[in-house]
């Protein structure tokens, strides 16, 4: 299980201001983009388990869903500030994680 933040927008060339005869000068963001957690996981059979993509924001936003295809299984969630944080870890747990285990890999008793 891993989880991972990715800054998204659109990277542009912009203009900066360093010292002179300086290659290849530059910037790290311009401060529009906003961040998005992913959390993952693959067994070690190599089983794939649905991501859960936590957005910014308020409430689910019908945007997120655009590119998605019949069949896709990736379940999103957000948050005030897109991070994670316990409730959504418990939620990845419940809608991802347990569904996804729970018939491949049965305890068993002796």
């Amino acid at each position: 299980m891993d989880e991972k933040g990715f800054m998204m927008g659109k990277g542009e060339r912009c203009k900066v201001i360093c010292r002179r005869g300086r290659k290849n000068p530059r910037l790290t963001h311009d401060g529009s983009r906003e961040w998005v957690t992913v959390i993952e996981a693959v067994s070690a059979a190599g089983i794939v388990l649905p991501p859960m993509l936590i957005n910014k924001g308020e409430a689910h936003y019908m945007g997120w869903y655009a590119a998605l295809r019949k069949g896709d299984q990736a379940t999103f969630s957000y948050s005030k500030k897109g991070w994670t944080d316990q409730e959504l870890g418990v939620e990845w747990l419940e809608k991802n994680f347990e569904p996804g285990t729970v018939e491949r890999y049965v305890l068993q008793s002796y």
